[in-house]
């Protein structure tokens, strides 16, 4: 991660450091803006909202990590990888990661995106049970 900092000229600051290395930490669980504050705060007690709000943004802009949006929360994840992220009805999100879904929806994405014009970056499939 460091490296692709690196080569998108991103000064590598200690707060930026402690976000990456929490974003892995919370990379399971999609967590949202508050939950990574909350999380970079326990060892960065003087960073602003500000400030992590800042650098979540920018490394979507450069690409480093992506985000979606989730019962009205902005939601981030590393993977770069087009994927389903599943949502059961007030659980966690997973990513999944089975090789014939994944592969279904590449066909799914390329009928969009031929046929409609529409780039799909993100897929949130919401089920409940």
């Amino acid at each position: 991660m460091e490296e692709r900092l690196k080569e998108e000229k991103i000064k590598i600051t200690p707060q930026r450091r402690e976000l990456i290395r929490k974003l892995k930490e919370l990379e399971e669980t999609h967590p949202s803006f508050n939950r990574i504050y909350q999380a970079v705060k326990e060892t960065q007690p003087n960073v602003s909202r500000s400030t992590v709000h800042d650098n979540l943004k920018l490394l979507v802009q450069r690409g480093i990590i992506r985000s979606f949006n989730y019962k009205g929360e902005t939601r981030y994840e590393m993977s770069q990888n087009p994927h389903v992220n599943l949502a059961e009805f007030n659980k966690d999100i997973i990513d999944i990661k089975n090789e014939k879904v994944n592969e279904k929806l590449d066909e799914i994405m390329n009928i969009l995106k031929e046929e409609e014009g529409i780039e799909i970056k993100s897929l949130l499939v919401l089920v409940e049970k």
